[in-house]
């Protein structure tokens, strides 16, 4: 789970984020496992496009409470990303209802990889 978190906040840097949120957990989750359902690449564009970039990286790795949280109480990434995609509160969740995306069809797929 830690690379999970290592490339999650790679990905929130070159973004120009001044966050890790669900969003770039997922994210991160998605660039090292495929999902027939949900590719890389389209959630990376659906984040572009909803909350976009900054001007200049972060200086600081920052957490959401969300993440924070489930940094702190879950060791398990697959369990970590079910939790994202089950809150309602979650900026992943969100995107993906907003873009119509089949969530119960994303975490059935990530239950069944090989992490």
């Amino acid at each position: 789970m830690d690379e999970i978190f290592k490339i999650a906040e790679q990905e929130m840097l070159d973004l120009k984020q001044p966050y890790v949120g669900s969003e770039h957990i997922l994210l991160a989750y998605l660039k090292k496992y495929n999902n027939k359902y949900l590719s890389y690449d389209r959630f990376k564009s659906y984040i572009e496009e909803i909350i976009g970039n900054s001007y200049k990286k972060s200086e600081y790795i920052l957490y959401t409470p969300i993440v924070r949280n489930l940094k702190n109480e879950v060791s398990d990434i697959k369990e970590c990303l079910k939790r994202i995609l089950s809150n309602t509160d979650s900026i992943a969740y969100n995107i993906l209802l907003s873009k119509n995306e089949n969530i119960e069809k994303i975490i059935e797929e990530i239950e069944n990889t090989n992490s």
